[in-house]
């Protein structure tokens, strides 16, 4: 499995677009073109996981790492106050825009990152719609595409994406604790070269169905819910469910086996 990566302080090529682009909703190319993602594939590959344990946390960082938005896409955690549409330069239609009752939006983004020797390139596309009761925000639909590609004159090469949609309501008056459905999708290839004879390539495709989320805002945890997955990577598969349980923690079943894998989606260990 590929150990992550540090993260990259990235430098935008264009004007920002508004704060959920930043904070929630920053996507892949600047073009639709990217927009024929890999699927998960279908095929069943022989199944050797000689670590399930270090598999499976590799698993749990992807879908952790995508729900706090360190992958780029909807950061779940900032709720849903931080949507704006101020400077938004893409198309937005519908009415009331001071609520954002019932507004639609589609933009696109192109980003250029570099850190020591490795260079990066993000773009995509995002839409979202604003939904409301009685008149007030009370959440949004959103549906996002990220595609990374990262290299180094070391050799490594990583190319990965995100994919989600999902459904977020508010829960309380004060929009402290919102609620969550949705599907996410993660693909990534890393090749690394290490100039002589050998390479490494790992290649890993995982799908998550989220399920009734409840996440308390202002501390930033998923409090309960469920996340079950689909995995696939070289020569290796395995499904299996995150069960939430607050303070920063999840319960992992893998395949059915009766060990639980205890997360800490802070300092993204996992323990039985």
């Amino acid at each position: 499995m590929m150990k992550q990566l540090p993260g990259l302080k990235q430098k935008f090529t264009i004007k920002p677009l508004l704060a959920v682009a930043v904070c929630i909703l920053l996507v892949y190319s600047s073009c639709r073109k990217n927009d024929n993602t890999p699927v998960p594939s279908t095929t069943t590959t022989t199944k050797t996981t000689p670590d399930t344990k270090a598999i499976g946390g590799q698993v749990a960082l992807n879908i952790a790492n995508s729900l706090y938005g360190k992958l780029g896409g909807a950061n779940l955690m900032d709720g849903v106050d931080s949507v704006s549409l101020t400077g938004h330069m893409g198309p937005h239609h519908g009415y009331n825009t001071n609520s954002l009752c019932g507004f639609f939006t589609d933009s696109l983004v192109s980003v250029d990152s570099r850190e020591g020797d490795t260079v990066s390139h993000t773009g995509g596309n995002l839409s979202f719609y604003f939904n409301c009761k009685d008149g007030k925000h009370a959440g949004y639909t959103a549906y996002d595409s990220l595609g990374t590609t990262r290299t180094t004159s070391k050799g490594l090469f990583q190319n990965y994406y995100v994919k989600q949609y999902y459904t977020i309501d508010c829960k309380d008056d004060k929009h402290q604790f919102i609620g969550v459905n949705g599907t996410n999708y993660f693909y990534q290839l890393v090749n690394i070269s290490c100039g002589c004879d050998k390479t490494y390539a790992d290649i890993e495709n995982s799908v998550y169905y989220l399920k009734d989320l409840t996440i308390d805002v202002c501390k930033k945890d998923i409090l309960s819910g469920t996340a079950t997955f689909k995995a696939y990577g070289y020569h290796w598969s395995i499904t299996g469910t995150m069960t939430f349980l607050g303070n920063h923690m999840a319960d992992m079943i893998i395949d059915g086996n009766s060990t639980i894998y205890h997360v800490n989606l802070l300092t993204q260990t996992i323990t039985t």
